[in-house]
């Protein structure tokens, strides 16, 4: 398990006590739910990697790299059989002293285009809602951020995100088994919130905006990545129906209604990328 209390010893955390406070207690009554089916298998998987001394990973280039690890043929063995047990790996890649999880989503791609059009990230609070295993999460702290809150309620995710962390020195991240809802929004904390592929799976669209906005600081920065439709056309999910193969997307808007839908929020200086 990943220690979380040297993340929230924070200079910038303990200038919000409360928060912390109720973050702390949303994650105990996480732990008090029933466990995933195939947690065993997964928590099996994290034992059964080698010991070994942490390395600085390279977080600033396309595959997220941990070398030097100096792993035997059999170590690496062992951590291969690990790291499928953790499979479907979306987001990536990464590479651990040679061992690349080719991952099967190009996560790479969506950053080198989102980094073009958002602001820097130098000394950057970061939430980062729907975080998956952390591959965005730590590619912001390698282009500057001083620290990056993921969140994402799949317990996988966040075992992938653990496996990493086994084999690198640590860096200011942290991802909780959390959804934005469980996040208490009386603080603005953040300077950049990022949402991404996230607004579509929600059955209220407003409520998850709203709740950004909450935790935005004032001059701070919302990085919206969603689906949209071309044109006048727009999709609303009425009778569990299915878009593009995918039965949780409620809400695509066009254009025009994503624009109403964050002014709606409280957003402004609204740029299309």
């Amino acid at each position: 398990m990943i220690d979380s209390e040297p993340f929230f010893d924070h200079p910038a955390f303990r200038e919000h006590k409360s928060w912390l406070d109720n973050i702390k207690n949303e994650l105990s009554n996480q732990q008090k739910k029933l466990r995933h089916g195939d947690q065993k298998k997964w928590e099996i998987a994290i034992e059964s990697l080698p010991k070994i001394k942490k390395r600085i990973a390279k977080l600033n280039q396309r595959c997220i790299s941990i070398d030097g690890l100096g792993l035997s043929s059999a170590k690496k063995d062992k951590i291969i059989k690990s790291l499928k047990l953790l499979n479907p790996w979306r987001k990536g890649p990464f590479s651990i002293d040679g061992i690349v999880i080719d991952s099967e989503w190009r996560s790479h791609m969506k950053w080198e285009r989102i980094k073009t059009i958002i602001g820097p990230l130098n000394n950057k609070r970061i939430l980062d809602v729907g975080c998956g295993n952390g591959y965005y999460s730590l590619r912001m702290i390698g282009d500057g951020a001083d620290f990056a809150l993921g969140i994402d309620p799949s317990p996988l995710f966040i075992k992938q995100f653990e496996a990493i962390s086994h084999f690198m020195e640590p860096e200011a991240v942290l991802l909780l088994p959390l959804k934005l809802e469980n996040i208490p929004d009386n603080e603005e904390i953040f300077d950049v919130v990022f949402s991404m592929g996230v607004l579509y799976h929600q059955r209220s669209y407003l409520n998850h905006l709203k709740k950004l906005n909450k935790l935005t600081r004032p001059g701070g920065e919302l990085v919206l990545e969603t689906l949209i439709l071309p044109g006048n056309l727009s999709f609303e999910n009425k009778n569990k129906q299915r878009y593009s193969q995918m039965k949780n997307v409620w809400h695509l808007p066009n254009i025009n209604e994503l624009s109403e839908w964050l002014n709606l929020s409280g957003f402004n200086n609204i740029k299309i990328g």
